[in-house]
Protein backbone atom coordinates (compact mmCIF):
# COMPACT_ATOMS: atom_id res chain seq x y z
CA UNK A 1 0.00 0.00 0.00
CA UNK A 2 1.37 3.34 -1.00
CA UNK A 3 1.90 6.03 1.63
CA UNK A 4 -0.37 8.76 1.66
CA UNK A 5 2.01 11.55 2.34
CA UNK A 6 5.56 12.05 1.28
CA UNK A 7 8.92 13.96 1.97
CA UNK A 8 11.42 14.62 -0.41
CA UNK A 9 14.64 16.18 -0.08
CA UNK A 10 15.97 17.70 -2.81
CA UNK A 11 19.63 18.83 -2.46
CA UNK A 12 21.00 21.17 -5.87
CA UNK A 13 24.29 23.04 -5.96
CA UNK A 14 23.00 26.36 -5.20
CA UNK A 15 20.04 25.24 -3.06
CA UNK A 16 18.29 22.65 -0.70
CA UNK A 17 13.89 21.99 -0.69
CA UNK A 18 11.81 20.09 0.76
CA UNK A 19 8.26 18.99 -0.49
CA UNK A 20 5.66 17.63 1.86
CA UNK A 21 3.41 16.13 -0.09
CA UNK A 22 -0.25 13.98 0.23
CA UNK A 23 -2.72 12.08 -2.30
CA UNK A 24 -5.90 11.22 -1.24
CA UNK A 25 -7.94 7.92 -2.33
CA UNK A 26 -9.04 9.86 -5.75
CA UNK A 27 -5.88 10.42 -6.68
CA UNK A 28 -6.09 14.50 -5.50
CA UNK A 29 -2.43 15.18 -4.67
CA UNK A 30 -1.84 18.30 -2.31
CA UNK A 31 1.49 19.99 -1.71
CA UNK A 32 0.97 20.18 2.23
CA UNK A 33 4.07 22.80 2.72
CA UNK A 34 7.49 23.20 1.15
CA UNK A 35 10.62 24.52 2.60
CA UNK A 36 13.91 26.10 0.80
CA UNK A 37 17.18 27.48 1.63
CA UNK A 38 20.14 28.85 -0.39
CA UNK A 39 23.81 27.45 0.18
CA UNK A 40 27.04 28.53 -0.07
CA UNK A 41 28.45 27.48 -4.05
CA UNK A 42 32.11 27.71 -3.03
CA UNK A 43 32.33 23.84 -2.86
CA UNK A 44 32.48 22.20 -5.96
CA UNK A 45 34.13 18.83 -4.39
CA UNK A 46 30.86 16.33 -4.08
CA UNK A 47 31.37 14.82 -0.21
CA UNK A 48 32.04 18.65 0.84
CA UNK A 49 29.24 19.93 -1.15
CA UNK A 50 26.93 17.06 0.47
CA UNK A 51 28.04 17.31 4.07
CA UNK A 52 27.28 21.23 3.73
CA UNK A 53 24.02 20.12 2.48
CA UNK A 54 23.38 17.86 5.42
CA UNK A 55 23.88 20.37 7.73
CA UNK A 56 20.40 21.89 6.62
CA UNK A 57 18.85 18.80 7.57
CA UNK A 58 17.78 19.10 11.07
CA UNK A 59 15.95 22.14 10.19
CA UNK A 60 13.99 20.34 7.67
CA UNK A 61 13.12 17.61 10.08
CA UNK A 62 11.91 20.64 12.57
CA UNK A 63 9.88 21.93 10.05
CA UNK A 64 8.23 18.92 9.07
CA UNK A 65 6.45 16.98 11.73
CA UNK A 66 4.99 13.38 11.67
CA UNK A 67 5.82 9.88 10.35
CA UNK A 68 6.16 9.61 6.91
CA UNK A 69 8.83 8.05 4.16
CA UNK A 70 11.49 10.46 3.16
CA UNK A 71 13.35 10.56 -0.22
CA UNK A 72 15.98 12.48 -2.17
CA UNK A 73 17.01 14.52 -5.35
CA UNK A 74 20.50 13.69 -6.60
CA UNK A 75 21.49 16.70 -9.06
CA UNK A 76 21.88 15.18 -12.78
CA UNK A 77 25.66 16.32 -12.13
CA UNK A 78 26.39 13.64 -9.64
CA UNK A 79 24.41 11.13 -11.69
CA UNK A 80 25.72 9.31 -14.63
CA UNK A 81 23.10 8.04 -16.95
CA UNK A 82 23.51 5.24 -20.32
CA UNK A 83 20.38 4.45 -22.69
CA UNK A 84 20.90 1.08 -23.84
CA UNK A 85 18.95 -1.02 -27.05
CA UNK A 86 19.67 -4.27 -25.56
CA UNK A 87 18.67 -7.73 -28.15
CA UNK A 88 15.33 -9.32 -26.73
CA UNK A 89 15.91 -11.89 -24.11
CA UNK A 90 13.57 -13.88 -21.52
CA UNK A 91 12.04 -12.17 -18.65
CA UNK A 92 13.42 -13.70 -16.14
CA UNK A 93 17.55 -13.40 -18.07
CA UNK A 94 16.94 -10.14 -17.96
CA UNK A 95 17.98 -8.59 -14.91
CA UNK A 96 21.42 -10.34 -15.59
CA UNK A 97 21.65 -8.98 -19.03
CA UNK A 98 21.08 -6.08 -17.56
CA UNK A 99 23.90 -6.16 -14.88
CA UNK A 100 26.21 -7.49 -17.78
CA UNK A 101 25.37 -4.43 -19.99
CA UNK A 102 25.82 -1.60 -16.33
CA UNK A 103 29.16 -3.32 -15.93
CA UNK A 104 30.57 -2.83 -19.52
CA UNK A 105 29.39 0.86 -19.69
CA UNK A 106 29.60 2.15 -16.34
CA UNK A 107 33.39 3.42 -16.54
CA UNK A 108 33.89 2.65 -12.81
CA UNK A 109 34.43 -0.47 -10.80
CA UNK A 110 30.72 -2.13 -10.52
CA UNK A 111 31.32 -2.21 -6.59
CA UNK A 112 32.07 1.43 -6.37
CA UNK A 113 28.55 2.62 -7.82
CA UNK A 114 25.08 2.13 -6.70
CA UNK A 115 22.95 1.89 -9.67
CA UNK A 116 19.33 1.13 -11.01
CA UNK A 117 17.45 0.60 -14.11
CA UNK A 118 14.70 1.50 -15.77
CA UNK A 119 12.32 -0.43 -19.00
CA UNK A 120 11.56 2.00 -21.39
CA UNK A 121 10.49 0.84 -24.19
CA UNK A 122 10.31 -2.89 -25.74
CA UNK A 123 9.26 -4.60 -28.86
CA UNK A 124 9.91 -8.15 -30.21
CA UNK A 125 13.44 -7.65 -31.48
CA UNK A 126 15.13 -5.83 -28.31
CA UNK A 127 14.18 -3.25 -25.58
CA UNK A 128 15.19 0.11 -24.29
CA UNK A 129 16.65 0.66 -20.64
CA UNK A 130 18.44 3.54 -18.92
CA UNK A 131 21.02 2.57 -16.58
CA UNK A 132 22.04 5.50 -13.88
CA UNK A 133 24.83 5.44 -11.48
CA UNK A 134 26.58 7.79 -9.07
CA UNK A 135 29.83 6.45 -6.26
CA UNK A 136 28.62 4.57 -3.14
CA UNK A 137 30.46 6.89 -1.14
CA UNK A 138 28.09 9.83 -2.34
CA UNK A 139 24.66 8.02 -2.36
CA UNK A 140 26.33 5.95 1.68
CA UNK A 141 26.98 9.21 2.79
CA UNK A 142 23.65 11.13 1.74
CA UNK A 143 21.43 7.90 3.82
CA UNK A 144 23.86 8.21 6.60
CA UNK A 145 23.55 11.87 7.07
CA UNK A 146 19.88 11.32 6.08
CA UNK A 147 19.38 8.33 9.21
CA UNK A 148 21.31 10.80 11.48
CA UNK A 149 18.56 13.10 10.78
CA UNK A 150 16.14 10.65 11.57
CA UNK A 151 15.20 11.31 7.62
CA UNK A 152 15.99 7.74 6.74
CA UNK A 153 15.96 7.70 2.85
CA UNK A 154 13.24 5.46 1.52
CA UNK A 155 14.60 6.46 -2.07
CA UNK A 156 17.26 8.05 -3.75
CA UNK A 157 16.75 9.22 -7.16
CA UNK A 158 17.93 11.65 -10.05
CA UNK A 159 16.40 14.50 -10.63
CA UNK A 160 15.21 13.96 -13.96
CA UNK A 161 13.16 11.30 -13.08
CA UNK A 162 11.78 13.63 -10.94
CA UNK A 163 11.26 16.29 -13.66
CA UNK A 164 9.22 13.41 -16.19
CA UNK A 165 6.93 12.27 -13.00
CA UNK A 166 6.28 16.14 -12.67
CA UNK A 167 5.60 16.69 -16.24
CA UNK A 168 3.07 13.62 -16.71
CA UNK A 169 1.26 14.70 -13.87
CA UNK A 170 0.57 17.97 -15.00
CA UNK A 171 0.88 17.73 -18.45
CA UNK A 172 -1.11 14.91 -18.75
CA UNK A 173 -2.89 16.08 -22.55
CA UNK A 174 0.10 16.70 -23.90
CA UNK A 175 1.27 15.32 -27.40
CA UNK A 176 3.94 15.23 -29.22
CA UNK A 177 8.05 15.07 -28.01
CA UNK A 178 7.89 17.67 -25.21
CA UNK A 179 11.67 19.22 -24.34
CA UNK A 180 12.10 19.74 -20.65
CA UNK A 181 14.94 22.20 -19.71
CA UNK A 182 15.74 22.06 -15.68
CA UNK A 183 18.32 24.55 -15.48
CA UNK A 184 20.62 25.10 -12.26
CA UNK A 185 23.34 26.62 -10.35
CA UNK A 186 26.14 24.23 -12.40
CA UNK A 187 24.44 21.56 -14.69
CA UNK A 188 20.98 21.36 -16.54
CA UNK A 189 18.95 18.37 -17.51
CA UNK A 190 18.00 18.50 -20.85
CA UNK A 191 15.05 15.57 -20.92
CA UNK A 192 13.45 14.62 -24.19
CA UNK A 193 10.05 13.46 -23.23
CA UNK A 194 7.55 11.56 -25.51
CA UNK A 195 4.11 9.64 -24.30
CA UNK A 196 6.12 6.89 -22.13
CA UNK A 197 9.65 7.16 -24.10
CA UNK A 198 11.68 9.23 -22.78
CA UNK A 199 15.71 10.33 -23.08
CA UNK A 200 17.45 12.65 -20.61
CA UNK A 201 21.12 14.39 -20.54
CA UNK A 202 22.93 16.24 -18.25
CA UNK A 203 25.43 19.25 -19.12
CA UNK A 204 27.69 21.64 -17.53
CA UNK A 205 25.59 24.55 -18.05
CA UNK A 206 23.78 26.44 -15.53
CA UNK A 207 23.74 29.63 -13.81
CA UNK A 208 27.21 29.78 -12.65
CA UNK A 209 27.76 29.91 -16.10
CA UNK A 210 26.40 33.43 -16.70
CA UNK A 211 28.17 34.62 -13.61
CA UNK A 212 31.36 33.38 -14.43
CA UNK A 213 31.37 35.25 -17.98
CA UNK A 214 30.46 38.13 -16.06
CA UNK A 215 33.42 37.61 -14.09
CA UNK A 216 35.52 37.16 -16.87
CA UNK A 217 34.41 40.61 -18.61
CA UNK A 218 34.69 42.85 -15.92
CA UNK A 219 37.31 41.22 -13.36
CA UNK A 220 35.16 40.52 -10.53
CA UNK A 221 35.23 38.20 -7.83
CA UNK A 222 32.56 35.25 -8.10
CA UNK A 223 30.31 36.78 -5.51
CA UNK A 224 30.22 40.45 -6.71
CA UNK A 225 29.39 38.96 -10.22
CA UNK A 226 27.08 36.48 -9.18
CA UNK A 227 25.36 39.80 -7.19
CA UNK A 228 25.28 41.37 -10.71
CA UNK A 229 23.45 38.42 -12.59
CA UNK A 230 20.97 38.55 -9.28
CA UNK A 231 20.29 42.33 -9.63
CA UNK A 232 19.65 41.40 -13.56
CA UNK A 233 17.51 38.80 -12.52
CA UNK A 234 15.18 40.62 -10.79
CA UNK A 235 15.06 43.97 -13.15
CA UNK A 236 16.99 46.28 -10.65
CA UNK A 237 18.83 49.33 -12.71
CA UNK A 238 22.58 47.74 -13.14
CA UNK A 239 25.41 50.83 -14.63
CA UNK A 240 25.77 50.60 -18.16
CA UNK A 241 28.92 48.45 -18.32
CA UNK A 242 27.12 46.08 -15.89
CA UNK A 243 24.48 45.39 -18.24
CA UNK A 244 26.12 45.04 -21.15
CA UNK A 245 28.10 42.23 -19.40
CA UNK A 246 25.04 40.45 -18.33
CA UNK A 247 23.23 40.81 -21.70
CA UNK A 248 26.54 39.38 -23.28
CA UNK A 249 27.33 36.34 -20.73
CA UNK A 250 23.39 35.75 -21.21
CA UNK A 251 23.37 35.35 -24.92
CA UNK A 252 26.91 33.15 -24.35
CA UNK A 253 25.49 30.86 -22.24
CA UNK A 254 21.94 30.72 -24.66
CA UNK A 255 24.11 29.74 -27.65
CA UNK A 256 26.05 26.95 -25.74
CA UNK A 257 22.57 25.84 -24.41
CA UNK A 258 20.97 25.81 -28.13
CA UNK A 259 24.02 23.87 -28.80
CA UNK A 260 23.71 21.14 -26.46
CA UNK A 261 20.24 20.67 -26.92
CA UNK A 262 20.91 19.98 -30.44
CA UNK A 263 23.57 17.41 -29.43
CA UNK A 264 21.43 16.06 -27.18
CA UNK A 265 18.51 15.69 -30.18
CA UNK A 266 20.78 14.18 -32.80
CA UNK A 267 21.49 11.28 -29.49
CA UNK A 268 17.91 11.41 -29.25
CA UNK A 269 17.30 10.36 -32.90
CA UNK A 270 20.04 8.20 -33.04
CA UNK A 271 18.02 5.88 -30.68
CA UNK A 272 15.62 5.14 -32.82
CA UNK A 273 12.99 8.66 -32.36
CA UNK A 274 12.22 10.75 -35.10
CA UNK A 275 9.80 13.10 -33.81
CA UNK A 276 11.36 16.84 -33.26
CA UNK A 277 9.75 18.46 -29.91
CA UNK A 278 7.07 20.97 -30.50
CA UNK A 279 7.23 22.44 -27.32
CA UNK A 280 9.80 23.94 -24.01
CA UNK A 281 9.20 24.24 -20.32
CA UNK A 282 12.09 25.20 -18.20
CA UNK A 283 11.91 25.28 -14.78
CA UNK A 284 14.87 25.72 -12.12
CA UNK A 285 16.74 28.49 -10.71
CA UNK A 286 18.15 29.51 -14.11
CA UNK A 287 15.05 29.48 -15.73
CA UNK A 288 14.46 32.76 -13.60
CA UNK A 289 16.92 34.81 -15.70
CA UNK A 290 14.93 37.81 -17.56
CA UNK A 291 14.29 37.00 -21.11
CA UNK A 292 15.43 33.56 -21.30
CA UNK A 293 12.31 32.30 -22.32
CA UNK A 294 11.96 34.54 -25.64
CA UNK A 295 15.66 33.87 -26.62
CA UNK A 296 15.54 30.24 -26.25
CA UNK A 297 12.60 30.22 -28.56
CA UNK A 298 13.90 32.52 -31.16
CA UNK A 299 17.03 30.08 -31.70
CA UNK A 300 14.51 26.52 -31.39
CA UNK A 301 11.84 27.89 -32.99
CA UNK A 302 9.11 26.21 -30.67
CA UNK A 303 6.89 27.43 -28.12
CA UNK A 304 9.04 27.64 -24.64
CA UNK A 305 6.80 27.92 -21.19
CA UNK A 306 7.75 28.39 -17.73
CA UNK A 307 6.60 24.58 -16.30
CA UNK A 308 4.47 24.81 -13.71
CA UNK A 309 5.18 21.93 -11.17
CA UNK A 310 1.85 22.92 -9.35
CA UNK A 311 -0.65 23.07 -12.30
CA UNK A 312 -2.64 19.77 -11.41
CA UNK A 313 -1.39 19.64 -7.68
CA UNK A 314 -3.66 21.24 -4.90
CA UNK A 315 -2.08 24.04 -2.17
CA UNK A 316 -2.30 23.85 1.08
CA UNK A 317 -3.61 26.88 2.52
CA UNK A 318 -0.68 26.99 5.42
CA UNK A 319 1.80 28.29 2.30
CA UNK A 320 2.32 31.70 0.60
CA UNK A 321 1.05 32.35 -2.54
CA UNK A 322 3.43 34.69 -3.40
CA UNK A 323 6.37 32.84 -1.92
CA UNK A 324 5.17 30.41 -3.72
CA UNK A 325 4.97 31.86 -6.87
CA UNK A 326 8.90 32.70 -6.78
CA UNK A 327 9.76 29.69 -5.60
CA UNK A 328 8.36 27.11 -7.42
CA UNK A 329 10.80 26.91 -10.14
CA UNK A 330 13.04 25.37 -7.31
CA UNK A 331 10.50 22.44 -6.33
CA UNK A 332 9.72 20.82 -9.97
CA UNK A 333 11.91 17.78 -9.28
CA UNK A 334 11.25 17.36 -6.18
CA UNK A 335 7.27 17.60 -6.72
CA UNK A 336 7.80 15.22 -8.90
CA UNK A 337 9.79 12.35 -7.18
CA UNK A 338 6.67 12.59 -4.79
CA UNK A 339 4.36 12.15 -7.45
CA UNK A 340 6.35 9.10 -8.30
CA UNK A 341 5.98 7.38 -5.04
CA UNK A 342 1.96 7.90 -5.48
CA UNK A 343 2.02 6.57 -9.22
CA UNK A 344 1.88 3.20 -9.78
CA UNK A 345 3.01 3.57 -13.32
CA UNK A 346 5.60 5.96 -12.58
CA UNK A 347 9.27 6.29 -13.80
CA UNK A 348 10.98 5.16 -10.91
CA UNK A 349 14.75 4.64 -10.31
CA UNK A 350 16.59 3.94 -7.26
CA UNK A 351 19.86 4.72 -6.43
CA UNK A 352 19.72 3.57 -2.65
CA UNK A 353 22.77 1.60 -1.91
CA UNK A 354 21.89 -1.73 -2.33
CA UNK A 355 23.56 -3.33 0.73
CA UNK A 356 20.85 -1.02 2.49
CA UNK A 357 18.35 -2.10 0.30
CA UNK A 358 18.97 -5.40 1.11
CA UNK A 359 19.52 -4.74 4.90
CA UNK A 360 15.89 -3.47 4.60
CA UNK A 361 14.81 -6.55 2.86
CA UNK A 362 15.69 -8.58 5.49
CA UNK A 363 13.90 -6.77 8.42
CA UNK A 364 10.95 -6.61 6.22
CA UNK A 365 10.95 -10.53 6.40
CA UNK A 366 12.38 -10.75 9.45
CA UNK A 367 8.61 -11.72 10.60
CA UNK A 368 8.18 -14.53 8.16
CA UNK A 369 11.71 -15.72 9.16
CA UNK A 370 10.68 -15.99 13.11
CA UNK A 371 7.17 -17.57 12.03
CA UNK A 372 9.41 -19.65 9.98
CA UNK A 373 11.74 -20.77 12.46
CA UNK A 374 8.84 -21.27 15.23
CA UNK A 375 6.91 -23.50 12.92
CA UNK A 376 10.60 -24.94 12.46
CA UNK A 377 11.11 -25.69 16.15
CA UNK A 378 7.42 -26.79 16.65
CA UNK A 379 8.18 -29.55 13.83
CA UNK A 380 11.31 -30.67 15.78
CA UNK A 381 9.59 -30.69 18.99
CA UNK A 382 6.57 -32.42 18.45
CA UNK A 383 8.23 -35.37 17.00
CA UNK A 384 10.34 -35.00 20.44
CA UNK A 385 7.43 -34.89 22.23
CA UNK A 386 5.52 -37.60 20.80
CA UNK A 387 8.86 -39.66 20.42
CA UNK A 388 9.76 -39.28 24.46
CA UNK A 389 6.13 -40.64 25.40
CA UNK A 390 6.38 -43.35 23.46
CA UNK A 391 9.89 -43.91 24.60
CA UNK A 392 8.38 -44.05 28.01
CA UNK A 393 5.46 -46.86 26.88
CA UNK A 394 7.96 -48.76 25.73
CA UNK A 395 10.23 -48.92 28.20
CA UNK A 396 7.16 -50.10 30.43
CA UNK A 397 6.57 -52.78 28.46
CA UNK A 398 9.83 -53.88 28.42
CA UNK A 399 9.83 -53.92 32.06
CA UNK A 400 6.46 -56.36 31.62
CA UNK A 401 8.11 -58.47 29.34
CA UNK A 402 11.70 -59.06 31.10
CA UNK A 403 9.81 -60.40 33.73
CA UNK A 404 8.07 -63.13 31.24
CA UNK A 405 11.70 -63.55 29.68
CA UNK A 406 13.33 -64.44 32.64
CA UNK A 407 12.51 -68.31 32.65
CA UNK A 408 12.73 -68.46 28.94
CA UNK A 409 16.47 -66.98 29.55
CA UNK A 410 16.87 -70.17 32.34
CA UNK A 411 15.63 -72.86 29.69
CA UNK A 412 18.05 -70.91 26.98
CA UNK A 413 20.77 -71.38 28.79
CA UNK A 414 20.09 -75.03 29.73
CA UNK A 415 19.38 -75.60 25.67
CA UNK A 416 22.74 -74.03 24.82
CA UNK A 417 24.34 -75.79 27.19
CA UNK A 418 23.25 -79.18 26.16
CA UNK A 419 23.99 -78.04 22.49
CA UNK A 420 27.57 -77.51 23.88
CA UNK A 421 27.90 -80.74 24.91
CA UNK A 422 26.69 -82.11 21.72
CA UNK A 423 29.28 -79.91 20.04
CA UNK A 424 31.95 -81.16 21.80
CA UNK A 425 30.64 -84.90 21.37
CA UNK A 426 30.43 -84.13 17.68
CA UNK A 427 34.12 -83.02 17.59
CA UNK A 428 35.38 -86.37 19.22
CA UNK A 429 33.40 -88.51 17.21
CA UNK A 430 34.24 -86.38 13.73
CA UNK A 431 38.29 -86.91 15.08
CA UNK A 432 37.84 -90.46 15.20
CA UNK A 433 36.03 -90.77 11.75
CA UNK A 434 39.48 -88.69 10.61
CA UNK A 435 42.05 -91.29 12.25
CA UNK A 436 39.82 -94.70 11.25
CA UNK A 437 39.72 -92.84 7.59
CA UNK A 438 43.40 -91.80 7.98
CA UNK A 439 44.48 -95.80 8.64
CA UNK A 440 42.55 -96.59 5.52
CA UNK A 441 43.91 -93.83 3.76
CA UNK A 442 47.52 -95.29 4.71
CA UNK A 443 46.60 -99.01 3.43
CA UNK A 444 45.47 -97.70 0.13
CA UNK A 445 48.53 -95.47 -0.20
CA UNK A 446 50.95 -98.08 0.82
CA UNK A 447 49.01 -99.97 -2.21
CA UNK A 448 49.42 -97.53 -4.73
CA UNK A 449 53.08 -96.87 -3.92
CA UNK A 450 53.83 -100.78 -4.38
CA UNK A 451 51.93 -100.52 -7.99
CA UNK A 452 53.80 -97.85 -9.01
CA UNK A 453 57.19 -99.38 -7.59
CA UNK A 454 56.07 -102.78 -9.72
CA UNK A 455 55.10 -100.51 -12.78
CA UNK A 456 59.04 -99.50 -13.09
CA UNK A 457 60.59 -102.45 -12.07
CA UNK A 458 64.05 -103.28 -10.05
CA UNK A 459 63.65 -100.01 -7.79
CA UNK A 460 62.34 -100.11 -4.01
CA UNK A 461 61.64 -97.78 -1.26
CA UNK A 462 64.26 -97.79 2.15
CA UNK A 463 62.91 -95.04 3.74
CA UNK A 464 59.43 -93.33 4.65
CA UNK A 465 58.92 -90.82 6.83
CA UNK A 466 56.28 -88.79 8.08
CA UNK A 467 56.78 -84.89 8.89
CA UNK A 468 55.02 -82.85 10.89
CA UNK A 469 53.30 -79.87 9.27
CA UNK A 470 55.95 -77.10 9.13
CA UNK A 471 56.76 -74.46 6.24
CA UNK A 472 59.52 -76.12 4.43
CA UNK A 473 62.08 -74.44 1.53
CA UNK A 474 60.78 -75.57 -1.85
CA UNK A 475 64.28 -76.76 -3.87
CA UNK A 476 63.44 -74.96 -7.24
CA UNK A 477 66.40 -76.78 -8.83
CA UNK A 478 65.95 -80.15 -10.03
CA UNK A 479 66.90 -81.56 -13.31
CA UNK A 480 63.94 -84.19 -14.14
CA UNK A 481 61.10 -81.51 -13.10
CA UNK A 482 62.19 -77.97 -12.24
CA UNK A 483 58.48 -76.57 -13.78
CA UNK A 484 57.28 -79.34 -11.32
CA UNK A 485 58.56 -78.28 -7.99
CA UNK A 486 58.10 -74.57 -9.01
CA UNK A 487 54.38 -74.88 -9.03
CA UNK A 488 54.25 -77.02 -6.15
CA UNK A 489 56.24 -74.51 -3.75
CA UNK A 490 55.68 -75.58 0.04
CA UNK A 491 52.74 -74.03 2.26
CA UNK A 492 52.11 -74.20 5.56
CA UNK A 493 50.30 -76.86 7.19
CA UNK A 494 50.32 -79.69 4.53
CA UNK A 495 51.53 -83.21 5.65
CA UNK A 496 54.49 -84.51 4.09
CA UNK A 497 56.64 -87.78 3.55
CA UNK A 498 60.04 -88.14 3.15
CA UNK A 499 60.78 -91.10 0.75
CA UNK A 500 64.37 -92.84 0.02
CA UNK A 501 64.89 -95.35 -2.36
CA UNK A 502 66.90 -97.17 -5.32
CA UNK A 503 67.09 -98.43 -8.65
CA UNK A 504 69.14 -101.38 -9.77
CA UNK A 505 70.34 -100.74 -13.30
CA UNK A 506 70.67 -104.06 -14.30
CA UNK A 507 72.23 -103.05 -18.00
CA UNK A 508 75.02 -101.68 -16.27
CA UNK A 509 75.77 -103.10 -12.71
CA UNK A 510 79.73 -102.06 -12.35
CA UNK A 511 79.41 -98.86 -14.13
CA UNK A 512 77.55 -95.49 -13.60
CA UNK A 513 74.21 -95.32 -14.12
CA UNK A 514 72.39 -95.23 -17.85
CA UNK A 515 70.06 -92.60 -19.12
CA UNK A 516 67.61 -94.48 -19.42
CA UNK A 517 67.79 -95.83 -15.36
CA UNK A 518 67.32 -91.47 -15.04
CA UNK A 519 63.91 -91.66 -17.87
CA UNK A 520 62.80 -94.69 -15.19
CA UNK A 521 63.21 -93.07 -11.66
CA UNK A 522 61.68 -89.32 -13.61
CA UNK A 523 58.63 -91.70 -15.02
CA UNK A 524 58.58 -92.60 -11.25
CA UNK A 525 58.73 -89.74 -9.94
CA UNK A 526 55.63 -88.24 -12.38
CA UNK A 527 53.48 -91.39 -11.32
CA UNK A 528 53.81 -90.60 -7.64
CA UNK A 529 52.61 -86.78 -8.30
CA UNK A 530 49.94 -88.12 -10.01
CA UNK A 531 48.30 -90.24 -7.39
CA UNK A 532 44.90 -89.22 -5.59
CA UNK A 533 46.72 -88.60 -2.32
CA UNK A 534 49.82 -86.55 -3.43
CA UNK A 535 49.05 -82.89 -4.23
CA UNK A 536 52.59 -82.33 -4.91
CA UNK A 537 56.41 -83.58 -4.90
CA UNK A 538 59.48 -81.32 -3.34
CA UNK A 539 63.12 -81.16 -2.86
CA UNK A 540 64.06 -83.81 -5.69
CA UNK A 541 67.47 -85.18 -5.08
CA UNK A 542 69.43 -87.77 -6.67
CA UNK A 543 72.97 -89.47 -6.13
CA UNK A 544 74.54 -91.80 -8.53
CA UNK A 545 77.77 -92.70 -6.72
CA UNK A 546 77.63 -96.33 -6.40
CA UNK A 547 78.12 -98.13 -9.62
CA UNK A 548 74.61 -100.11 -10.64
CA UNK A 549 72.77 -98.15 -8.25
CA UNK A 550 71.02 -94.95 -8.07
CA UNK A 551 69.79 -93.39 -5.28
CA UNK A 552 66.49 -90.81 -4.93
CA UNK A 553 64.65 -88.94 -2.11
CA UNK A 554 61.87 -86.40 -2.66
CA UNK A 555 59.42 -85.39 -0.35
CA UNK A 556 55.73 -85.92 -1.04
CA UNK A 557 52.92 -83.27 -0.35
CA UNK A 558 49.76 -85.26 0.86
CA UNK A 559 46.76 -83.83 -0.49
CA UNK A 560 44.35 -82.73 2.30
CA UNK A 561 41.19 -84.27 0.46
CA UNK A 562 42.59 -87.85 1.47
CA UNK A 563 44.77 -87.26 4.37
CA UNK A 564 47.08 -89.89 6.05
Amino acid sequence: MRPPHYLVVSCGSSHIAAVHLSMNTSGRCELVNYWRKELDQSLSEPLLWLKAASQSFGDVRSRFKGDMPVGYALPGNLVLTKYLKIPQVPVKKREKVVAFEARQNIPYPIADVAWDDYLIDEDDLDFETVIAASKSELVESLSLYGKQSKMDPDVIEPTFVGLINAFRFNEPEASGCSLLLSIGAKSTDIVFFDGSKFYSRNVSLGGNTVTQEIRGALDLPFDDAENIKRAASAGDPLPTGEQIAFREAQDSFLKKLNVEISRTLAIYKNHGYDDDPVRCYITGGGSLLPNLQGGLGDRLGIPVGHFDPLKEVRVSTSCSDEKLEMDKAFLAEAIGIAIGRFLPDSTQINLLPRSILWQRKFKRQQPYYLFAGLVACAAIALPLVNTKIAAQRYEEEIRNLDSKVIPLRELNTRINNRIADIEKLRSVIGEASMIAESRSNWIQFLNDIHSRLDDVEDVWIDRIEVARPVTLASNTSNRFNSKRNNANAAEPSKVRLHLEGRLLDVSNPLSTVSQESNRRVSALLDSFAASEFVEGLENESFDNNVPGILKFNFTLVVDSARPL
